[in-house]
């Protein structure tokens, strides 16, 4: 972008090139102040991290009980049940 800048300038191409003067980026760079963290960026983290590591431990959970309830059902070998 900077080249095609600057070859419009050198060629008198300047209302051709987009004017960069009105625009904004949306991501700005400043430096982190570590003497105010961001408790809600913190909180959320956190946060998100415990519910997905009960979820998984809740699932993980039901999946050892259905495992051993197929294993208990695979073990049942008696013939007046079938």
């Amino acid at each position: 972008m900077a080249a095609a800048l600057r070859a419009g300038t050198a060629w008198g191409l300047r209302a051709a090139v987009p004017e960069l003067a009105f625009t904004r980026s949306a991501f700005v760079a400043r430096k982190p102040n570590y003497a105010k963290p961001n408790w809600l960026g913190v909180a959320l983290a956190f946060g998100t991290s415990a519910a997905l590591w009960a979820l998984l431990i809740k699932q993980h959970n039901e999946d050892v009980m259905e495992y051993e309830r197929r294993q208990q059902g695979r073990q049942h070998k008696c013939t007046g049940c079938s």
